[in-house]
């Protein structure tokens, strides 16, 4: 049977964030004092259940989010059987937990618009995934599992287009832990009553999104 999540909050109740994790600036602009990070390693935790904050004080002695995982945190994982993701993660890369194999549980932020290929790969113990969001918000999160093909001939005569000569979907294996995963929604995730999230502006306007870089 399935933990619903005050069951599971329970279980995890006395687990401390894990000490051994390493990050990294989540973008790259001036003030680096001032900006969120990423996760890059689990370092030296070789602990089952790995809690990653909401927040961390960086070098400068400043309280910064943290909003992405890098693509080399987790993979190749033998050993971790839960992640618990605070809600300011805003972006999970290609391939994030693959090799996971020993991972059962998940807490998801509904800030992840899209989980990329091949995020879950070999990840064949995931029992539970505790989202943030409602059923209908996880519906509209784009899970890759196929990818679009397409064959171009020569333009079509008078115009700029190019006639198709073939198109195929492709399935693209590596999310399939995640069809036979229990799905737990709105699920309450970490939150420090302080803003997770970050804004940069210059001239007067939000430009936050244009440095929203990732380390996938």
């Amino acid at each position: 049977m399935a933990a619903n999540y005050a069951e599971y909050l329970d279980s995890i109740r006395n687990v401390d964030v894990s000490g051994d994790l390493e990050y990294a600036l989540a973008v790259v602009w001036l003030h680096p004092e001032i900006l969120p990070v990423c996760l890059i390693s689990t370092g030296g935790c070789g602990l089952p259940v790995i809690r990653v904050p909401e927040r961390i004080t960086n070098r400068y002695g400043r309280s910064v989010p943290v909003v992405a995982i890098s693509r080399e945190a987790f993979p190749g994982n033998e050993i971790v059987t839960d992640i618990i993701l605070p809600s300011t993660v805003e972006r999970l890369p290609a391939g994030a937990f693959s090799g996971c194999k020993n991972l059962k549980n998940i807490t998801i932020p509904k800030n992840i618009r899209t989980i990329k290929e091949k995020t879950f790969e070999g990840c064949g113990s995931l029992e539970n995934v505790y989202y943030e969001g409602t059923p209908e918000e996880w519906d509209a999160i784009e899970i890759i599992h196929e990818k679009r093909e397409i064959d171009f001939g020569t333009n079509i005569p008078g115009t700029p287009v190019r006639e198709i000569r073939s198109e195929r979907r492709m399935n693209i294996p590596g999310n399939e832990a995640l069809l036979s995963a229990n799905i737990h929604f709105r699920c309450e995730l970490e939150r420090s009553g302080k803003p997770g999230s970050f804004q940069i502006k210059a001239g007067g306007k939000d430009i936050t999104d244009a440095f929203r870089t990732t380390r996938d």
